[in-house]
């Protein structure tokens, strides 16, 4: 039952959800330039005449800004707008298939994961995870990273660090230093999927 209201899912629907991840990846890839430069939010909202608020929404992905800001950004950051959402922005289409990317599935098969964005050296990675009623608590094969974003697409996600516990429910998102996962759980029968983006610190 649940399959086939996935399959009638209409195009207005499909195209949210796009829209939501290229949100979300484009935060990350502004979030991560700025890094990049050295650059503190205040020190980029004086250079780039982008209130702080509006930065913080957009790296956060809760927000896509309007082509004037991004405009800004894009001068101000020295990044070309068509690379602020590396390889999406691609000259041509590119279908990227169910069985396509690197994929892992877990010992007792609860937590499956599969790669379709990986950046030059491992940078930035974009990670889809299925996460069936269950915990897991390794993540060694995932791509070395420091900082992980989670941003919860369908379902609901508990998140344990080592100092406090997180519920994402669908639309959420999370930022926290991989050092501090310790697990990630779902509770509920409904299937948790998520994307996993991840990416090294700039020095």
């Amino acid at each position: 039952m649940d399959d086939q209201n996935e399959d009638q899912k209409t195009p207005n629907e499909t195209d949210q959800n796009v829209d939501e991840v290229l949100t979300v990846v484009l935060g990350e890839t502004l979030k991560r330039r700025r890094l990049e430069l050295g650059y503190s939010m205040e020190k980029l909202s004086q250079l780039s005449t982008v209130s702080r608020g509006m930065l913080g929404l957009i790296e956060s992905g809760k927000t896509t800004p309007s082509i004037g800001i991004l405009w800004k950004l894009s001068k101000t950051l020295r990044i070309p707008i068509g690379e602020m959402i590396p390889d999406l922005f691609s000259q041509s289409p590119r279908l990227i298939h169910a069985d396509e990317g690197k994929t892992w599935t877990g010992l007792k098969s609860i937590g499956k994961s599969r790669v379709f964005y990986q950046e030059e050296r491992e940078r930035l990675n974009l990670i889809e995870w299925t996460l069936e009623k269950g915990k897991i608590q390794q993540f060694q094969h995932l791509p070395q990273a420091q900082d992980i974003k989670l941003y919860q697409i369908t379902g609901s996600s508990y998140i344990k660090l080592k100092q406090k516990i997180f519920v994402l429910e669908a639309g959420d998102s999370l930022f926290f230093p991989i050092s501090e996962l310790v697990s990630i759980e779902n509770e509920k029968d409904e299937l948790s999927k998520f994307l996993w983006i991840s990416s090294k610190k700039f020095r």
